[in-house]
């Protein structure tokens, strides 16, 4: 895998690049590939032959592809070069409108559920991850900080957090944040550690949602939103049920919500 270039982005058709160039805005490493027919730019590379051609000569050089294009013809261009699940590369597929990114090959041994979740998190569509272990996951952790917070505060917030619920790390589905506190060292680190993909969420989607959660004037006054823990996890969780409200240490926030059972999902 070392060997390998990160990711590619790939689109088959020049009504994709608008949707790829957004991605490679928050994701400047990643490589951008389109048809030579395509109006590309100086730091994005054509590839002449058909899709399925340039992907089984390249299947094996990326760590992982966002494929921006139909299902369908990802699938049937994989059929006759799918690896080792231990080995292979992870898929993302996304549609050209970015509404919905899949993880269709590679979700935990190739990363493609991660890659899928941020994605989400940069261009604001939905992660598709049917995955076994991925589904029996069932808690969303909602985090806030002040600037610069210490990790170690964080973490210790956390953990009394999923002790006081009776709920282990691995239960813990995805972490969210509103966009203005997506690069904090201290939450991005914690969700390194324990592998929680990181969604946010923006002011206007907070705000929008409306929910009755614990009202900060001190956060409104300086983001403009009545809090950030409780409203990102419950969007997040489809409006499921908070186990444990803001909980609050040495600046930081944390509240926990637990998914409720598809039927009772809100509509």
């Amino acid at each position: 895998m070392s060997t390998r270039n990160k990711i590619a982005i790939v689109v088959i058709r020049s009504e994709g690049l608008k949707f790829a160039r957004k991605l490679r805005q928050s994701f400047s490493s990643w490589d951008l590939w389109a048809p030579e027919s395509s109006d590309i730019k100086k730091d994005e590379k054509a590839y002449p032959s058909q899709f399925k051609d340039w992907l089984s000569e390249n299947f094996l050089k990326y760590e992982g592809f966002v494929c921006i294009m139909a299902t369908g013809i990802v699938v049937r261009s994989l059929s006759t070069m799918i690896p080792d699940k231990c080995t292979g590369p992870g898929v993302v597929v996304c549609d050209e409108f970015g509404r919905h990114a899949i993880s269709l090959l590679g979700g935990h041994e190739g990363g493609a559920n991660d890659l899928s979740h941020r994605i989400a998190s940069k261009t604001g569509c939905v992660p598709i991850i049917t995955t076994g272990t991925e589904s029996m996951k069932n808690y969303v952790l909602g985090v806030g900080c002040r600037k610069n917070a210490d990790y170690e505060s964080l973490k210790e917030l956390v953990m009394k957090v999923l002790k006081i619920a009776k709920v282990s790390p691995d239960e813990i589905r995805i972490m969210t944040t509103i966009d203005l506190k997506e690069n904090e060292p201290c939450i991005l680190t914690l969700s390194d550690k324990y592998n929680w993909p990181l969604v946010i969420f923006t002011g206007i989607e907070i705000n929008t949602a409306k929910l009755q959660v614990s009202h900060s004037d001190f956060v409104e006054d300086s983001i403009g939103v009545p809090g950030v823990c409780e409203p990102t996890a419950l969007i997040a969780a489809h409006f499921g049920d908070l186990i444990v409200p803001k909980t609050t240490a040495n600046g930081c926030a944390v509240a926990l919500v637990k998914e409720p059972e598809t039927t009772d999902r809100r509509p």
